[in-house]
């Protein structure tokens, strides 16, 4: 099994997941609710959200690069 370290999923994988679904990822452990509440992640997700524009269709998740 391959281990991946908790920042890579937090600033690479997690900042990409929809407001909403990161209000239910922060009920996953301890490490989680802290990762997900900090402002320097905070900060990552709202401003990758302002350069990207992301548009779910029909369970395909399609990225632009403003």
């Amino acid at each position: 099994m391959v281990y991946i370290p908790f920042d890579i999923i937090l600033f690479e994988i997690l900042i990409r997941v929809n407001g909403k679904s990161i209000d239910q990822y922060k009920c996953v452990c301890k490490q989680w609710n802290e990762g997900l509440s900090s402002w320097s992640f905070e900060w990552l997700h709202v401003n990758y959200a302002k350069e990207y524009l992301v548009i779910y269709y029909s369970c395909v998740l399609i990225t632009f690069k403003l």
